[in-house]
């Protein structure tokens, strides 16, 4: 799920300042954020809708689903716990790191429970890189001067349960240079007070389009 966050939606967990962010997404806010104007494209074509065409309609349908279930009474216990910072807001489990072995078991089971309203068959939900999201608060302190940043986005990420996606490899070319050297692959070209600036490719991002 690609969302926009300005720095006034969010304040980090070690402040004392209140959280104005809502909750985690619902199927319905999920479906609607996917007509965002994203670029995907498929067979020469762009597509207009993630979220109604054919080839992704389904897909981004069972998403939602398990969306709802983070809001359904009946999962309430099993598939979330609340944020702890106080806010008051409940999370899926795995977007939390566990502070103990009972924590990191019943977040196990918040796992298998989306794969079961899947059938199995999507591998790639939103807790999908909730494994990397815990490790901004399990190894708080590693990122120096950048702690902040990630605190806001181990925030940001357990408020909201956004479907974070990745492409981890180069495009099989250049294999014959190093990295450095190709221009075809993700390389910096300016580094800005507001971030980076890159330019380039990367490869098998599975579940990009949503």
């Amino acid at each position: 799920m690609q969302t926009s966050v300005s720095d006034a939606d969010l304040t980090p967990s070690h402040s004392n300042q209140t959280v104005a962010m809502p909750g985690p997404y619902t199927g319905a806010e999920y479906l609607e954020g996917l007509d965002d104007g994203r670029e995907v494209w498929i067979n020469g074509n762009r597509v207009k809708n993630v979220a109604t065409h054919p080839a992704f309609r389904n897909s981004a349908r069972m998403t939602a689903r398990v969306y709802d279930a983070l809001h359904d009474p009946a999962r309430r216990d099993l598939m979330t716990i609340p944020i702890d910072d106080g806010c008051g807001i409940r999370t899926h489990r795995f977007f939390q790191a566990p502070h103990s072995v009972e924590e990191q078991v019943a977040s196990r089971d918040a796992i298998a429970e989306w794969a079961k309203i899947t059938y199995g068959w999507m591998g790639r939900t939103p807790d999908y890189k909730a494994a990397w999201i815990g490790t901004l608060a399990a190894n708080s302190g590693l990122y120096g001067e950048y702690q902040p940043n990630a605190d806001r986005w181990y925030d940001i990420a357990r408020r909201r349960v956004p479907y974070i996606n990745h492409a981890i490899v180069h495009p099989p070319v250049d294999r014959q240079l190093p990295p450095e050297q190709s221009d075809v692959f993700i390389h910096v070209e300016k580094e800005t007070d507001q971030g980076l600036i890159v330019s380039g490719a990367k490869v098998v991002a599975t579940g990009a389009g949503y």
